[in-house]
């Protein structure tokens, strides 16, 4: 199950192989997870032709990342240069392992 952004849950669960029909989408969204010169993917199409349903499965698949425990942008506790600020003056803060986020923006959504 996938917590989104804003706290509620997928309800429903389907394997990133099981999407079919969305050869572009998904060959995206595999570049971004694997390109780190990629900072996201900008996802738009019909409603009802999986795009949410790819990007949670494919964030289903992702390895969990080692971040400063409590940081608020989760650096990564062994890679100074993409610290912020606060996080490099430290000496040996706390890691935690957790899931890779998943952030949504419902972006053209109509608020009626």
């Amino acid at each position: 199950m996938v917590v989104l952004g804003d706290g509620k849950k997928a309800s429903q669960e389907a394997s990133f192989a099981a999407v079919v029909g969305q050869r572009d989408l998904k060959d995206g969204l595999l570049a971004v997870a694997t390109d780190d010169d990629l900072d996201g993917l900008l996802v738009r199409g019909e409603k009802g032709t999986a795009k949410s349903t790819a990007v949670r499965a494919l964030a289903d698949l992702l390895p969990e990342q080692r971040a400063v425990a409590d940081c608020p942008y989760g650096c990564p506790p062994d890679r100074p240069e993409a610290q912020c600020d606060d996080c490099r003056t430290r000496a040996d803060p706390p890691v935690e392992t957790r899931s890779v986020p998943l952030v949504t923006l419902p972006l053209g959504r109509d608020p009626g």
